[in-house]
Parts: C-alpha cells; structure tokens; sequence
C-alpha cells in the first residue's frame, strides 16, 4: 500500500504521475526513515516511508496514524518535544543555515511502548502546493547511544575513581598531618604532668594532675576513635598479632575504667575464668579497645547498681581458645525501635536523656568492625530501663595452655588507689643517648621524664643538628622525631646511613611519631629504624624499648620500694650526697636569681625536679606576670571577688612552685581575707603584692636574659 498522500491536490501538482512514483520510489529505497510534515501549528505528516512505519513498530500506515496522530508533535517523546523544537527553530531562524540541514537527538515511543532514540536530519522549504513544509531523514541510533553513554558512564567512573583516590590520598595526609599536630602538645601536656605526679607529694597537686591526666587521656582517646573510623571507611584497618598475657589484658581493663565508675558511685565487676590460657596470640591493643570501648559505653549510660564483665572459656580445639566475653550492665537500657541504629557512627540514642553524655558516638561502630576483622560479631539484648548485655566470641591461638588462675581484681584496686605507688626503673651513668626533635617542649619533657635513669641526655631540634652532633659524638641510642620541617625523620636517617654508616648499623635509632595512620609502623621499619615509638611517650614503654636495645651490662635496675635500693643504682649512685647534689644544681642558676631575697631557689628546684625544669617553670612564669597582674587589678576594680580569689589563689601556687614563699604567703592572706569579706584593706595590700611581684619579673627577665 501506497504510503502517498493524496490530500488536496499534490498528485494534481505534479508535473507527471511518473515524476512523483519515481521520488516516492527512492525515499522507499533509502535505508533510514523519511518523512516530510507541515511547517505550521499542526505539523500535520505528508509523506512517510515504510522505513519510519518500522521504526516505530508499525506495520501499516493506519497503525502509523493511531499512533502518532499523524503529526510530528505526536512522533516526538512529550519530555523531549519542547526541547528538540526549540532548537530546531533556532537553527532556521540563523540564515546561514538556511540551506543547511537541522540536527536534533530525542526519543520516540514505539507501538509497543518501548522508548528507543533517533537522530533527525531536516530541511526546511517549500514546497508548491502545501507551503512551508520540513522533509526529515531519521534513524534508529538507540544501541549507539546506548553504547556512547556506557563509554560516557564508564569514562566518569573513571574520573570519579581517580578522584576518590586522590581525594583519600589528601585525607590521609591531612589525618596524618592532624594527628601529628594535634598529638605534640598532648605529648608536652601528659609529660609534664608525668613529672608532676611523680615529683609532687603535695595531694592538692596531685588531684589537680589527675585532673590533667583524665582530660589528656580523653582527648587522644577521642582523636583515637576518629582516626580509627577513618581506616575503616580507607579499608586500612589491620590486626597486628603477637603474644599477649591474658592476666595483663584484664588487669589493664580493669584500671582504664575502674576510675570512671567509681566517679560514678556505680559497682564494677570483673569474672574471669581461671581456666582461660595464661598466653594467647591476638591483637592485644585492638581486643583492649573492643572491650574497653563496650565497658565505658555501659559506664555511660549506667547511673546506679553496676556493670559486669565476664569472661569465660567456652572451649580448646586444635590450639584455638573459644572465650566468651559478656559485658552486662543495670542503665538505661535500649528502645527496640532504636536498636538498628546501635552502631551507626556519630550517633547516639535516646537523646533528650543522653544528650549531656560526652563522647563521639564512633566506640560500638569501631567496636563492630574491628570484631568483623577477628571473625566475630557483637551480640546485643537490652531492656528498655533495666540494661543491656553485650557478648562476643574471641578465638585466639593458645601460646601457653597454664591456665591464668585467679585474677585478684581487689588488690589491683588497692594498687590503683595509691597514688604514690613507685615502679621499678633502671639506671645506666655511662650510657648516653640523642634525643632529636623540632618542638623543644618535647625536648624538656623527655629530658625530664628520663633523668631518673642518670643517663647523659643529649638533644637537637632538627635534622641538620642532629647530622652535626652524631658527627661530633658518640651515642649509645638515638630517638628521632618523624615529623619535622626542612629534613623530616626518614630523610635523616637516610643522611645518617650514606654517612655514617658504621654508626647506623650499631646504634639502635628509634623512631618518634605523633602519626596514628595505619600503615606508618610499616613504612618506618621499612624506612631502616630500629623500631617506632608512639606519641604521647608513654615513660615506661619508653624504657621498656630503652633496655630493650640498650647493653644489658650498662643497666642496673631500681626498685624504689625496696630497701637499700641506693646500692641497687651501683657504687657511684649510692656515694653521691644529696646536699652537694643541690648546691650543684643551685650553682647552675643564674647569680641574680640565687642572690634575690624574694626567691628561695632551692625550694623551687625541689619542686621542680633539676634546675633545667626550674628554669623552664621561671620563664612560664615570667610571661604570665603582666596579664595576671592586669587581671588583678580588673577585678579589684569591678569588685568582681569571685575572679579576683581565683586569681590571687592562683598567684599563690605558681610563686610557690618557684621558691617565692613571701609573694606566695601575701596572696595566699589575701585570698583568705576575700573569701571571708575582710575588705578593708585589701586594695592597699594588693597594690603591694601586684608592686611584689612585678618587681619580681623585673628579676626572673634578668635571670632569663643572663
């Protein structure tokens, strides 16, 4: 059938009838689809060739016309129609296009309702007889579109691909950069305080550096919990295994949180079985987190009656202890409706009554991964209001089958309880090591943290000295910081090697990183260190690694509790006397801070350990001396009393620290006469203690200058 169209007179048009069947006979012989249309409001078709009636799923022209309502519009898919108008229009509208032909891409939809695309070549002209009409040549390109976009898609893939990684390489160098950053000062604050707790027997004091202690130790457990999400979001999230002492893993447990629920006035229970074998293979850190993380969650949410941990040997096969840890607590208990979201990161239930509760919402989400990495999974039953019970399965290797017998957790409370409690150190006079890094806080703090051992402490603040001083010098160990400006560790220690090469392959260098990244172990071993040494420096672990590597016949090792323990340091350490040790530490001050009347140096230097820490304290001090001042006279002024014993009581402690009992005995009147409301001369008495001790810095600032 004859797809011409008889309307009006366009067969009367032509010229001859033989014309007109030889044009429709070679638009039938095109291989694409023709079709000619009104170039007006209705668009209606004129002419279209048996190839569009396959396009379209049409068999006959009739079907064609149901259709499509035989007009373009009605061939156009409605979503696509506006557009491909539009351009069409604009194309015609340009009159260099005028014996160009137009190009448009849309979709059609077929007599069976499938969606396909086609590409549309057309020309706008006239034709005699009908006007202005559009004749258009069209194609089936969907499975090349199909193809294009799936080039398209993969081509973006791509793209986002390698800016996922390049976007992971940046946040892996800014979490190493942060950790970095964030765990130097941490280092310097949790080290003095070190020195502090062990140098102090004053019990305000000490209850002030717990203070400092429980904050410090929040904070990098805080930073700890959003570095470890990060390697589980990267996928760098590893177990490192080595033999650990089950009695130790429990004792551990028991003293990181045993404080907290004791603030808490809430009990804590620890059963464990005595048959659990006594050396196990695992990854001692990560279990310590996983339970520590499950106890302090139970901790939190538990205001009365107490929290229980059990641990008990399900069964030994082949080698392998299956233990059961339980963690059962009396808190508030867990809606059903919000158990799903348990362990979703940075989220926290019921939160009108825990939204006080500190912490960041990562523990049982860190908690459920890393037990994902030991084949395990966290079981979880609660009621809402009565408590919850948290369990698990660990499978760890049996390295020793003696079971672990009874673990007195009382004693362990007795021991924690005691705030003076000493443990054994060694000494080593002949031994002396080279500590290097940028920050010379951490310099006064590791000086200060190991003077204990009489080693010869030797220090650099960078590469380049370092080079310089190994140059110079001999050392037994070298601890050397990671990160550092202009030569950070590893471009140090490739120095040392190409030129000392003989002193690298004897002395142990070890390497000080604030970087929690995983995989930076590794790459530091590799790198040709020793070994690797975390930051904050943990002063035991420090030593630990010390004797490790140091000669064995250079150490001697001290007990404090132990009697006699003077001879214990060797015959040079017992012969030496206390007095001469001081005025020596005395002579090393300077001349007008040991002849001003207003300081007693040797009180300051008692205080503060060794006259290297005292001078530290003395320019702390110093600095703060015109602000304090000035807040003084502030809230004297605006009779603010609250702040102005905060201040004064302040000013107390700090002149007490270096040796100026006299400041320190007036501010301490004068916080006594505020607190009372004896005011009537305390204006006149502060304006000579502020005169004090401005008149002091005059003489700390001489003393620091010469």
């Amino acid at each position: 059938m004859s797809n011409t169209i008889y309307n009006g007179n366009l067969s009367d048009k032509m010229p001859d009838e033989q014309i007109f069947t030889a044009i429709e006979w070679l638009a039938e012989q095109m291989p694409g689809g023709f079709f000619i249309y009104r170039a007006d409001e209705g668009q209606e078709i004129l002419y279209v060739n048996q190839a569009t009636l396959l396009i379209f799923g049409c068999e006959t022209i009739e079907e064609f016309k149901e259709h499509t309502g035989y007009t373009f519009r009605g061939m156009v898919h409605p979503e696509d129609y506006e557009e491909i108008q539009e351009s069409i229009d604009e194309q015609i509208a340009d009159e260099d296009n005028k014996h160009n032909l137009d190009y448009v891409i849309y979709r059609i939809i077929r007599k069976d309702g499938e969606e396909r695309w086609v590409d549309d070549y057309g020309r706008f002209t006239y034709l005699p007889g009908f006007g202005d009409v559009y004749y258009v040549f069209i194609s089936d390109i969907t499975e090349t579109r199909i193809a294009q976009e799936q080039r398209e898609r993969n081509e973006q893939l791509e793209r986002l691909l390698a800016e996922a990684e390049q976007a992971n390489m940046a946040k892996t160098a800014f979490l190493s950069n942060m950790s970095h950053e964030i765990r130097t000062p941490i280092t310097a604050i949790l080290g003095m305080n070190e020195m502090i707790q062990r140098e102090s027997s004053d019990p305000a004091i000490l209850e002030y550096s717990e203070n400092i202690r429980k904050a410090g130790t929040s904070l990098l457990r805080i930073i700890s919990d959003i570095l470890d999400f990060s390697k589980i979001e990267t996928g760098r999230m590893e177990l490192v295994l080595e033999p650990y002492s089950t009695k130790a893993l429990y004792a551990d447990l028991y003293n990181l949180v045993q404080l907290r629920a004791e603030s808490k006035g809430i009990g804590l229970k620890f059963e464990v079985d005595p048959q659990i074998p006594e050396k196990l293979l695992g990854d001692e850190i990560r279990i310590k987190q996983i339970i520590s993380n499950i106890l302090t969650n139970s901790i939190k949410y538990t205001e009365r009656g107490y929290v229980k941990l059990i641990a008990y040997l399900e069964s030994i096969q082949d080698g392998i202890a299956n233990i059961e840890i339980t963690v059962l607590d009396t808190g508030i208990g867990i809606r059903e409706e919000e158990m799903a979201r348990l362990f979703e990161a940075f989220d926290r239930l019921d939160v009108k009554r825990t939204r006080t509760i500190e912490g960041t919402g990562l523990g049982l989400a860190i908690t459920k991964h890393l037990l994902s990495l030991m084949g395990s999974k966290l079981e979880v039953e609660s009621e809402y209001e009565r408590g919850s019970s948290f369990s698990f399965y660990l499978k760890q290797k049996v390295i020793d089958e003696t079971p672990v017998g009874e673990v007195d957790f009382t004693q362990i409370e007795k021991d924690k309880r005691n705030p003076l409690k000493k443990h054994s150190y060694f000494v080593a006079k002949d031994l002396k090591i080279l500590v290097v890094d940028d920050t010379p806080m951490n310099l006064q703090v590791i000086k200060g943290l190991l003077k204990r051992t009489c080693m010869k402490i030797d220090t650099a603040s960078g590469g380049a000295e370092c080079l310089m001083k190994i140059g110079q010098g001999s050392y037994d160990m070298v601890f050397l910081d990671y990160r550092m400006p202009n030569m950070n560790g590893v471009e140090t220690l490739d120095e040392i090697k190409r030129r000392f090469p003989d002193f690298y392959e004897k002395v142990p260098i070890i390497s000080l990183t604030a970087s929690a990244i995983s995989g930076d172990k590794e790459k530091l071993l590799a790198a040709g260190f020793t070994d690797y040494l975390a930051k904050p420096v943990n002063i035991d672990e420090m030593e630990k690694m010390m004797m490790k590597y140091l000669p064995g016949d250079a150490i001697s090792i001290v007990d404090p509790t132990a009697k006699g323990n003077d001879e214990a340091k060797g015959n040079d350490v017992a012969e030496e006397n206390p007095a001469e040790e001081e005025d020596d530490e005395l002579q090393e001050l300077p001349k007008v801070l040991r002849e001003y009347k207003g300081i007693d140096a040797g009180k300051g230097i008692e205080y503060c350990g060794d006259a290297d820490d005292y001078m530290y304290v003395i320019q702390t001090y110093a600095k703060s001396v015109n602000d304090k001042a000035a807040q003084i006279e502030k809230n004297l002024a605006e009779k603010d009393m609250d702040n102005y014993i905060i201040n004064v009581h302040s000013l107390k402690s700090t002149s007490l620290a270096i040796g100026a009992t006299q400041l320190s005995e007036k501010a301490k009147a004068l916080e006594a006469a505020a607190k009372e409301g004896k005011t009537d001369n305390i204006e006149e008495d502060t304006k000579q203690l502020l005169s004090d001790y401005r008149e002091l810095k005059t003489v700390l600032d001489a003393a620091l200058k010469e």
